[in-house]
């Protein structure tokens, strides 16, 4: 195991659900360019010219709390300007072309947009995240009807670094016609586990990591947040429901605003402890094609953008790490802010 009081000594971790091995290497932390902590100036541009200010026609909406009228909307969901994929009327083929293949690129891509101009998700009352996760919940029930739908993602860009282009705080739902990569060695490595030892392994991380406590962040009744024993980056943090779940669009109602709970502490404590650094939230969850996933545990993860890949990274497809999931976790324990 890492040695904290030791900034030279690295440790390869192995991923329990894919495999693959992580590189913790505390020196990184001294390296040029590196993960930074106390230097973070966030820009806030004005509000004119946002392009989600605008009433666009919506798919969805959600009102604020105690509210019912579409002026009192607190969330919205509106088709993508720039979708990844288009809607579809047939459901398409793998094309061959000798060795290749190929496929439409069809399904719905939409993005999920909160009210307030510069009040990020960290900044919201658990019950105003409550409301988003709602929407989150009832588009992807809709979606998982539409024909050819092999797999949704929900996910959230924060800041530059992570992809956002428009700084207005918005999540987005893709609903694609494949399951990606990702995805599926993530159910391949939860499927071998389960066929081997007859557990689920997120089931058994989660007790693990709740025995032990180094790598807790928080924990409610329903939901408990953990830095990953094998982290992918710096500060990554995963949020778990305690009783085993497959999907995602199935928790309650109550489960909802426990799991709203999680994801504010989560990140308001990412906020104050890591210096409010630009990241990547998504849901993944089973999918909602037929199929049996009942060794699957759905998981929201949050990953930092805090390091740039460079030729080791790249070259050799291995993540490297400065910050232990230990002591991430121990400074984000005692990270609190004001809202």
């Amino acid at each position: 195991m890492i040695n904290h009081k030791s900034q030279n000594l690295s440790e390869f971790r192995r991923d329990l659900v894919s495999g693959d091995w992580i590189l913790f290497a505390p020196a990184r932390k001294k390296r040029p360019g590196s993960e930074k902590i106390g230097e973070k100036k966030r820009i806030i541009p004005p509000l004119e010219n946002c392009p989600f200010e605008n009433p666009e026609p919506v798919v969805l909406w959600e009102p604020l709390p105690g509210k019912k009228n579409p002026e009192d909307w607190l969330v919205r969901i509106k088709s993508n300007k720039y979708p990844a994929v288009a809607p579809h009327k047939i459901c398409p083929q793998e094309e061959k072309n000798g060795i290749y293949s190929t496929i439409g690129g069809v399904g719905f891509h939409e993005v999920i947009v909160t009210r307030y101009h510069q009040k990020t998700i960290a900044e919201m009352s658990a019950e105003e995240v409550e409301i988003l996760i709602k929407a989150y919940q009832k588009r992807f029930r809709q979606l998982k009807n539409e024909p050819c739908i092999q797999y949704i993602l929900i996910f959230h860009n924060f800041g530059e670094g992570a992809g956002a282009t428009i700084f207005h705080p918005h999540s987005q739902i893709i609903a694609l016609p494949i399951i990606p990569l990702d995805v599926r060695r993530s159910f391949s490595g939860s499927r071998a586990y389960f066929k081997e030892k007859g557990k689920c392994v997120h089931c058994e991380m989660v007790k693990i990591d709740s025995k032990d406590k180094a790598r807790i962040v928080y924990e409610n009744k329903d939901f408990v947040v953990l830095c990953p024993f094998a982290s992918q980056v710096s500060f990554e943090m995963r949020i778990y429901p305690k009783k085993h779940q497959p999907y995602f669009e199935e928790i309650s109602e109550k489960e909802r605003l426990s799991f709203a709970e999680a994801l504010k502490e989560s990140l308001v404590r990412l906020k104050a402890g890591a210096d409010d650094p630009d990241y990547n939230f998504f849901v993944h969850t089973a999918p909602p094609a037929d199929g049996e996933y009942k060794y699957y545990h759905w998981h929201l993860e949050i990953l930092p953008r805090m390091a740039r890949w460079a030729g080791l990274e790249l070259g050799s497809g291995t993540n490297v790490v400065a910050v232990s999931p230990e002591e991430a976790a121990d400074i984000l324990r005692k990270s609190k802010i004001k809202n």
